[in-house]
């Protein structure tokens, strides 16, 4: 798979949101946007268990997404595709549910990360490591 460049990744990596693609019940592609980090190669969202996006994923777990972003004439971005895994190790689980925290709201233990995520082991929170497969990019 072509790598991100070193300037495209880094302007991933602080993004406000990923812009998932999936089917739905009807088979046809739904697009969301959702919080993620950067993990590993992966790109990692946090989500509800009984959501239409999760329960997608379960039936299909091919996906694409999309992160983006510039001003007029400098706009960059990456589109991928790839499978989406549950992240079922409670270690990775929690280094997982703390990016997000960091990433959002500058601790896992601010109110309002606890009210959308609950805690790190809270049964109707599913995280999923999204597997890039191909990329394509764009800077201009």
């Amino acid at each position: 798979m072509k790598e991100l460049s070193a300037e495209l990744r880094a302007f991933c990596e602080l993004a406000d949101l990923l812009r998932l693609a999936y089917l739905d019940l009807r088979g046809f592609p739904r697009v969301v946007p959702v919080w993620f980090v950067m993990m590993d190669g992966a790109y990692c969202i946090g989500i509800g268990t009984t959501s239409a996006k999760w329960k997608a994923m379960q039936r299909e777990s091919r996906v694409g997404w999309v992160v983006d972003g510039g001003t007029r004439g400098q706009y960059k971005g990456a589109s991928l595709r790839g499978r989406a895994e549950e992240v079922r190790d409670t270690t990775r689980r929690a280094e997982v549910f703390e990016a997000l925290g960091r990433k959002y709201f500058g601790t896992a233990e601010h109110p309002e990360f606890v009210a959308i995520f609950g805690r790190v082991d809270d049964a109707e929170t599913v995280y999923v490591r999204l597997v890039p497969e191909g990329v394509s990019t764009w800077q201009y």
